[in-house]
């Protein structure tokens, strides 16, 4: 009684609070029901996720109702402003790869990330490739995730990732640039043998920040390293707002 005549005396901590029993009430049901283990930090990043996500929609619905925002004058383009962006889970029974590649001065990384349909993480690693240009770094990504998608047994994979070349060339829509030969012709034959059912997306930046954020991390070892977003608190909130299905905005050009 104390805590709640404390918490009348500040609103929105009152709030806050109320999404931090909501998502201890939800990690204690997946403890019963999933035997999964207690974990406090997402905990943590999940409640301070599900406010922020819904402090910014009542200021949106807010200004929306006010006039604040009614919208720009009419535009010849059918480009939208703003498009919003988030990262949705695969279908039950199939697996997710999300792929990124990164170069920094001469320094270029690859990082990948698979995860199911309840938005749980089963490998992600990254790896530095020397001196190689982006482009390079992407399909060598795509090309790592794959096989470690091969080595899961997993049969029914979708991809994603934003890099647009990459994409469309697996996807055969435009041409495979010849530095890339090699490479993509083995994706799509590893694509072709080892599953039973496979797609490929190509998706923004915002909607891909946990391969991302893994690549990134390639430039800071010497070879290749798993990672375990268990003890990377900033890739465990990517990951629980990834599952959360927090939308972010991509400003178009």
């Amino acid at each position: 009684m104390e805590l709640l005549s404390f918490l009348r005396k500040f609103p929105e901590t009152q709030i806050k609070f109320v999404f931090v029993i909501w998502e201890i009430w939800k990690e204690r049901n997946n403890c019963v029901f999933k035997n999964r283990p207690f974990n406090p930090i997402k905990i943590y990043f999940a409640a301070i996720s599900s406010h922020t996500e819904w402090s910014a929609r009542n200021k949106l619905d807010s200004a929306f109702e006010t006039g604040l925002l009614q919208g720009s004058p009419p535009s010849t383009s059918a480009t939208p402003t703003n498009i919003p962006v988030r990262w949705y889970p695969p279908p039950q029974n199939h697996f997710k790869l999300n792929f990124d590649g990164s170069r920094k001065n001469s320094s270029a990384a690859v990082g990948f990330i698979i995860r199911d349909h309840m938005g749980q993480h089963l490998s992600a690693a990254t790896s530095n490739i020397g001196n190689s240009q982006v482009y390079m770094a992407e399909a060598l990504a795509l090309h790592k995730g794959i096989k470690e998608a091969i080595f899961l047994q997993i049969k029914n994979l979708r991809i994603e990732g934003d890099n647009l070349l990459v994409i469309n060339t697996v996807k055969g829509i435009w041409a495979t640039p010849w530095k890339l030969d090699t490479v993509i012709k083995d994706i799509k034959k590893l694509l072709s043998q080892h599953f039973d059912s496979w797609e490929i997306s190509h998706i923004y930046r915002e909607a891909n920040q946990a391969a991302d954020w893994i690549a990134n991390v390639g430039h800071l070892i010497p070879n290749t390293m798993y990672v375990e977003p268990g003890i990377n608190p900033m890739l465990s909130s990517i990951i629980s707002n990834d599952y959360l299905g927090v939308t972010h905005v991509r400003r178009a050009s």
